[in-house]
This record gives C-alpha cells, structure tokens and sequence, in this order.
C-alpha cells in the first residue's frame, strides 16, 4: 500500500512539472523566430482642413518604411489605398495606387480630396469625415509564402466651407406652433415655400433637411425679434436660431430660396386680396361696386357662353394669386376664348347685375384702348388686363389647355403652364 501511494505523489508532482513547464513554454524562443516587421507609416497630420484658396497645393502626405528585407528571390511591392474610415476600403470607394519602385511616399492635395468626398463618398455638405490611409507591402517569388505587411492611420479632415442654401425638406417648429408642420414649395414658384396658419406666443425655427442632414434658416445677423412684414436676409446653420413670436394669431410665412429671404406677416401686415371697385358696365351714370376678388367666373367660347365659377385655390404666398389647378378639377382644363369675371351676380342698391356687367380680367387692348382677341401662349407669362367698360368685357384671351392656370392679380400677369 505504501508503494502504491509513493506512485500516486510520483505521478502528481510530475503532472504538476509538466504543466509548469507547458505555461513558461515561449515557442517564439524555443520553436521558431518570429517575423520581424519593419513597415512603419506616418502622416504628415492627424488633422487637416482643405484649402479652397490653394486647392492644387499638397494638403496631406504619408510617408513610410521600407518592409522587412528577404533574399533576391522575392519581390516586394508596395500598394496603397485611401478611403473613409467607415467604408473598410471598398472595391467601389478606395482610391487604389500601385507604388512604383523606390516610392515610399504618397501625396493629395485639397482639391483631389474635397472632389472624391463630393462625388466618391458623397459626404454630406459641410460635415467634418475621418480618412484612412492604409500601405501593404506584399512579397512574391521565393520559395515559401511571406506573410504582407500591413500599417494604417486615421486622418480627420475639415472639408471646405460651403455656403448651403438648398432643401429637400422645409419645416415649421418649436413653442410657437403645436407640431411639427412641413412647408411646401409654392405652385407658381418653385424657389418659394410660404405657409399661412395660427401661431401661439413662442419660439418659432425653420428646421430643414438636406442630403440626410439637419439645418436651420435663420437670420443673417442672429436677431430673432420678429420683423413682421419686413424682408429678412436669412442662412442655413446647424444650430438654431429661433423667431420669437410676441402674439398669437395668424400668420404668413414665405422662404425665399433664390435671394435667401424670409419674411413673416402677422395679421397687422398680412397681405390682402384685391378688391375691385367699378361702375357696373363701365357707365359713370351706375353706382359704384366693390368686390373682393377671391374667385374668378370664366365666361365664352370656351365655356359655351355659359358662366363657370372656376373655384380658385389662394397661393398661401399671396392672396392675390390664385390657382386653377386641372387636377383638383377631375383633370378638366381650361381652353378656348373666355375672360375673367370678378362675379356672376351682384348687386348695388336696387339694381341687380351679372357678369355681362361685372369687372372682367382678359388680354389687353389694343393701342388705342380698343378691343380685341389674343392666344396666351403655353408657357410664358402673358399681361392680365382689367376693367369693367365695354372694349374690355368685349376682348377674350384664347387659353391653352394646361394643368395649371395662375392668375397673378398683384402684378397683372397670367400664365398657363404643365405641371
């Protein structure tokens, strides 16, 4: 029994030797050597901003350090790529260079790097982006296979400053109104966004979206003091500045994208809709009318003379301009002969009248104040003359068929166009 015991310690302690001496074990020390690298890179900074005052000037250099030497057998060539952090150096977006012989350097300058962010990665306008630069050193020929050599390195890169004034979406927010409210484009003028609504006493800002990013329209000058009425010269930030709304009530809104402008009118301001006052049938002996032009009356060859309330849609930019659109009339659209009445029936004292009597929109006369016909061409702005005497009821303005009729009452003008 003790000799079996005397075994068993044996063979403990020499386990207990075994796996002593397997976790001291180093096999690069006592098996084989390991490789030793010797590719080093460097860039000329961890942080650059592109130049657009010198944009062909070198911005960014990286430099590295021959691989570790082998036999003449093997060949060692040098590839480097280039690329935003996030894109693990894509086959569609690394800028691949194979390096000549003797090359160890690699050069951008501000212009190459700011057009592959553009049109390459599509960073977002303004946005600060990371790159990284990677170098491989790869062997060929020799006897045995050569593990490469791999070194990277980040740069973060500020892009050139641009002036951004462009949106794919314009909304409404903050205090001052109860939700979130997106603006749309006017129909007459696609550089125009104008909203008309109720605010409450508050903050109000102009949040816009953009190539997936957020910005704000905010004054040029940072006051947020409402300018009710006024003309405001306006830019896009990313951090916001809010108007500050002094009353509740209604209010008009109108973003210029052309002359980057916004003005706000409250109900003091506001822009009115156009009344008309006339001597029925142009003769002084008939007392006056006034009408407030809110919808047109379209009266000729085009409606079979017969009268047709039209039913316009006021532009929210300005109540003097209103809208036929076919596609909110079951696609109908206006043609032929026809002029613009201001009313099919009316009244003044004891007299009643229609609109054979009324103030009528249609072409202008002729020099000497004649009247006459003429075809307003699709497409083009035509002048939209006015007046209650007879050369004018008595002239008619051939319109082309269109999905859009607009009739500018503020400036005179009309246009037919497609959508």
């Amino acid at each position: 029994m003790k000799k079996i015991k005397f075994a068993c310690n044996l063979s403990l302690l020499t386990l207990l030797a075994l796996g002593q001496w397997a976790c001291e074990w180093d096999p690069y020390e006592h098996d084989s050597d390991p490789v030793r690298e010797t590719l080093e890179l460097t860039a000329s900074a961890s942080q650059i901003a592109l130049d657009e005052n010198d944009l062909s000037a070198t911005v960014l250099t990286f430099d590295w350090t021959p691989a570790r030497p082998m036999p003449d057998e093997y060949l060692v060539s040098y590839t480097t790529k280039l690329d935003l952090l996030n894109n693990n150096f894509g086959s569609s977006t690394a800028i691949v260079t194979s390096e000549d012989d003797g090359i160890f350097s690699r050069s951008y300058t501000s212009e190459q790097i700011n057009n592959w962010a553009n049109e390459r990665w599509k960073v977002p306008v303004n946005k600060t982006f990371t790159l990284a630069f990677r170098v491989i050193a790869e062997y060929a020929g020799g006897p045995t296979y050569e593990m490469p050599e791999v070194r990277t390195v980040e740069v973060t890169v500020t892009p050139i400053k641009v002036d951004v004034f462009d949106a794919d979406k314009v909304s409404l927010s903050g205090t001052a109104i109860s939700s979130v409210t997106e603006i749309e484009k006017t129909v007459e003028n696609a550089n125009l966004y104008a909203w008309y609504g109720e605010l409450s006493i508050g903050e109000l800002q102009i949040p816009v979206e953009l190539e997936g990013q957020t910005y704000y329209i905010v004054p040029s000058d940072g006051n947020g003091a409402l300018r009710d009425g006024e003309l405001v010269d306006v830019k896009m930030t990313e951090t916001p500045v809010s108007w500050n709304i002094p009353n509740a009530g209604n209010y008009r809104l109108l973003i210029d994208m052309e002359n980057k402008q916004v003005r706000i009118y409250s109900s003091a301001t506001d822009l009115k809709p156009l009344s008309v006052t006339f001597h029925p049938s142009g003769a002084e002996a008939n007392p006056e009318a006034t009408i407030e032009v809110l919808d047109l009356y379209a009266y000729g060859a085009g409606t079979g003379w017969g009268v047709r309330k039209l039913n316009l849609k006021q532009s929210f930019a300005d109540p003097q301009i209103l809208i036929y659109d076919a596609e909110e009339h079951n696609g109908t659209k206006l043609s032929s002969g026809m002029k613009f009445c201001v009313a099919q029936n009316f009244s003044v004292g004891d007299a009643d009248y229609n609109q054979n009597n009324a103030y009528c929109f249609t072409c202008p006369l002729t020099a000497e104040g004649k009247k006459q016909n003429l075809t307003l061409t699709l497409g083009k702005v035509g002048e939209l003359h006015g007046g209650a005497d007879g050369e004018t009821r008595n002239s008619y303005y051939t319109i082309p068929a269109s999905d859009l009729l607009i009739f500018d009452l503020r400036h005179g003008t009309i246009l037919a166009r497609n959508k």
